[in-house]
């Protein structure tokens, strides 16, 4: 997928070395990485979510913000790459959406405010030092602790009572994040009578070497946790359960809609909308270093109908009733 640029108010035409001055004056900069590509059916929510929330602040996208949004689609040297390209035109502020979009602009930047979200274990991870004041130039919101791992393995056992197996997938490469999923894994897992395992993959082919050999024993599950690959190639693993019949969770609503089982996540709405308020503050004159870094508010329940009855699944009242959203 092609690298896209959008520079709001210069609408397209200029070149590069032009941009910093044509930038209108009083104008402000805001770099955004997104960790998914423009074809994800997130990346529209997320921009939209993020243009209006500004605009309510006052900042609006071609007059008094002009706006460099990268999409990475999951390749870390990639936003390496745009992470470099997007501090060569001196934001203000830039917004890193993920682990993978926050470590690259981390190493690009000491100086240059930093918004995450949707990013997990930010201490563990090395992004801040302290959560109520991180000190540096990183800061935002979390959206998933570890201990979520057990809930995705209830969910998928609440949905398959005969589950005895599940495979969870995730990137390998950010260890303490692996750490931390695969120390709460080994303690949820018999509890629920699962003997439960990661999968560490990257791409789309070790996705579906993964599951397809998972898939040649019997009562499995799969969970995939939240991570720029499980989220990129979403639409790939929920291909891959339905042809060997695996039910899944999923830590993204994205998969459900596109025929996945069932999620327990975050709203991608109130994320983007509680960032959007820091890179307000920011813009304003905040210091970056006195945000406390803030865990997500909400929580929802999303099933598939539709899928729950191929597999052969009945879903209980009870989880009917406390679903958020019932996808048919």
């Amino acid at each position: 997928m092609r690298r896209r640029d959008v520079i709001a108010g210069l609408g397209g035409a200029a070149a590069w070395p032009g941009f910093a001055a044509g930038q209108a004056r009083g104008q402000r900069r805001l770099g955004i990485l997104l960790v998914y590509g423009d074809a994800h059916p997130d990346s529209p929510v997320i921009v939209d979510t993020l243009k209006e929330s500004l605009k309510r602040a006052g900042w609006i996208w071609g007059q008094n913000l002009a706006v460099d949004l990268q999409y990475g689609n999951g390749d870390a040297e990639r936003m390496r790459v745009q992470a470099e390209e997007i501090l060569a035109r001196k934001p203000d502020v830039v917004l890193a959406q993920g682990v993978v979009g926050a470590t690259a602009l981390q190493r690009a930047t000491t100086t240059v405010p930093v918004v995450f979200m949707m990013l997990q274990d930010p201490v563990g991870g090395g992004f801040v030092t302290n959560l109520s004041r991180p000190g540096g130039n990183l800061t935002g919101f979390t959206n998933f602790d570890f201990v979520l791992v057990g809930k995705w393995l209830q969910l998928l056992k609440e949905l398959s009572p005969g589950v005895t197996r599940a495979l969870a997938l995730i990137n390998p490469d950010y260890r303490a994040r692996l750490a931390g999923y695969t120390a709460e894994i080994a303690r949820i897992g018999p509890e629920l009578g699962i003997d439960a395992r990661i999968a560490g993959v990257h791409d789309a082919a070790e996705i579906e070497a993964a599951i397809t050999d998972f898939a040649a024993q019997p009562k499995g599950g799969l969970v995939a946790l939240p991570d720029a690959v499980t989220g990129v190639y979403g639409q790939r693993i929920v291909d891959l359960a339905a042809t060997y019949s695996l039910p899944a969770v999923y830590a993204y609503a994205a998969p459900v809609r596109l025929g996945g089982l069932a999620a327990y996540t975050s709203s991608v709405v109130q994320d983007v909308q509680r960032a959007a308020g820091y890179i307000d503050r920011i813009l304003r004159g905040a210091v970056v270093g006195d945000l406390p870094v803030q865990a997500s508010e909400r929580f929802i329940t999303l099933l598939n109908l539709k899928t729950a009855a191929t597999l052969g699944l009945t879903i209980s009242p009870s989880l009917m009733a406390t679903a958020d959203e019932l996808v048919e």
